[in-house]
């Protein structure tokens, strides 16, 4: 069994290691749940806070603003007040915090080294730690901040969740997100689209600290383009079958060239960094966190070859990477599916606040 070797800074409770012995890929037709998912609610207490209004909040619980004016017997949504209490009907067990304030955040020093070409704004806009906040932690950007060299090392100080938000419902591919997390730009990594890159706590938590991992290892390395998870309550996701339930994202792979390719580019032997590839496979691989990671069959190969020169065993292996054991071997966590020779697709397991996750 593989143990981590870092140190999280953050610790997600009780998560549920259901890993599923069954045989579907992300790209395989939805399957029915034969387990029913429970019908059971509860009444919470909301305290509305400022900018608060009645349809941002029935977003948030993923309820209607309607019947949060019934059961309140509001007779104008538009007029509620800082501190008034509603009641909200959600589904037992979906909600970690009742009390209106956010999750808890942890924050966390990650390293940044100056490349070629860089300037405040454009490190600000790669890790999503603004212009202040560089200057704030870095006392020698405040004398001269236009006087960045390259092999410089910054600090920045990059927040992380501690606290279980984000609920998956059902299946990947045929399930929902409620109170998703948006998984914001940070070092080591490339956010596509916003708008489809909602998850749980588990998944956005797990591939910030992989990539904050790869950006210390790595510090002049290209970065990861991270594609779709699901949006921000999730269901169907086009063209997708699976990305509904916020336990799935895309993440392409790192070019040879030392290129940064965020719109995905097939890779074979002669492109493939394996690497740099390897050590975000096996970072996610050591959290024993990961149902499935989606890899094309030829280039697992490639990945089986490098891990045995590191050390890894037959048996370890084999729990591992379905190579060399055939496309309808499905014991281990790295599988085969048609398309994901241009990227990798991770899929994370449920959490114990999930609601009916499979």
């Amino acid at each position: 069994m593989l143990q981590p070797k870092l140190l999280w800074l953050f610790r997600i409770s009780l998560m549920c290691l259901c890993l599923l012995g069954v045989s579907f890929s992300s790209e395989a037709a939805p399957k029915k749940s034969s387990q029913k998912v429970s019908s059971a609610k509860e009444t919470i207490t909301y305290v509305v806070k400022k900018g608060d209004s009645v349809e941002k909040i029935a977003k948030s619980y993923d309820v209607r603003a309607d019947d949060i004016a019934r059961w309140n017997n509001l007779s104008d949504v538009s007029r509620i007040r800082i501190g008034q209490k509603l009641r909200i009907r959600v589904p037992k067990g979906s909600v970690v915090s009742t009390s209106g304030k956010s999750a808890p955040i942890i924050t966390q020093n990650v390293s940044y080294v100056v490349k070629k070409g860089d300037n405040l704004g454009k490190i600000s806009r790669k890790t999503g730690v603004s212009i202040e906040e560089l200057k704030k932690n870095n006392p020698s950007l405040r004398k001269s901040p236009d006087k960045l060299r390259v092999g410089q090392t910054l600090v920045l100080k990059v927040q992380r969740f501690d606290g279980s938000t984000g609920v998956s419902r059902g299946l990947a591919n045929n399930g929902s997100l409620a109170n998703g997390i948006v998984l914001k730009p940070g070092p080591g990594y490339i956010v596509r689209n916003a708008k489809r890159s909602y998850g749980t706590a588990l998944t956005v938590g797990l591939i910030m600290d992989a990539m904050g991992a790869y950006a210390q290892k790595y510090p002049k390395a290209p970065r990861f383009g991270i594609g779709d998870l699901s949006t921000e309550r999730g269901g169907k996701l086009t063209p997708h079958l699976s990305h509904q339930s916020g336990r799935d994202v895309d993440i392409s792979y790192i070019h040879k060239s030392q290129k940064e390719t965020p719109n995905f580019v097939r890779m074979s032997k002669d492109t493939l960094d394996i690497e740099k590839n390897w050590f975000v496979l096996e970072y996610f691989l050591k959290t024993q966190k990961v149902q499935y990671i989606f890899i094309d069959y030829d280039l697992q190969k490639y990945f089986y070859e490098y891990a045995k020169s590191r050390g890894y065993s037959d048996a370890q292996l084999s729990k591992m990477i379905q190579y060399p054991n055939g496309k309808k071997s499905y014991h281990a966590i790295i599988r085969h599916s048609k398309g994901h020779a241009d990227h990798f697709h991770v899929r994370f397991v449920c959490a114990s606040t999930d609601i009916g996750c499979h």
